[in-house]
């Protein structure tokens, strides 16, 4: 029991970024991260770049959601604007990549596990599509935007 006030503030903040996903939010991840999927799937000579950098979108869209303004992006919202190494940006981040180690990990046990999956000249595919099923299940669930936070800057 020497762990547990190590563990305790470690549950309450992962009970504090999972958030149930609203229906226009749950409709944009499906589209962005299975139109990716997709376009891998036609263009096979894609999928090992974005396999690689998948974690990148996560982080940003997970530190994006729930931001004030979110819905005025044609308003000249600019979640961008000032210093970009807000508090709840750079933990997205360290979830998503943290994440996608644990994904391709995964991807890589299912599909190896099944012969015909293993043996086929698509391997490749079917790792990134595990991986992007992830993510975007991750994305779906995760803020860390929380609302009073504005100022919340990271010193690096």
């Amino acid at each position: 029991l020497v762990c547990l006030p190590l563990v305790s503030p470690l549950v309450e903040y992962i009970q504090s970024v999972i958030v149930p996903p609203d229906d226009a939010w749950r409709n944009r991840q499906l589209v962005i991260w299975g139109a990716s999927t997709l376009v891998c799937l036609l263009v096979p000579t894609l999928t090992e770049g974005f396999a690689r950098v998948n974690w990148l979108p996560a982080g940003g869209m997970m530190g994006y959601r729930g931001m004030p303004g979110m819905a005025d992006t044609g308003q000249g919202y600019n979640p961008f604007r000032g210093k970009r190494n807000k508090k709840h940006q750079v933990q997205a981040i360290g979830i998503a990549v943290f994440f996608w180690v644990f994904a391709k990990s995964i991807g890589e046990k299912i599909v190896m596990g099944v012969p015909a999956m293993a043996a086929s000249r698509s391997v490749e595919w079917f790792k990134f599509a595990l991986v992007q099923a992830m993510m975007g299940s991750l994305c779906l669930f995760i803020q860390t935007y929380k609302e009073g936070e504005e100022g919340a800057d990271l010193m690096i």
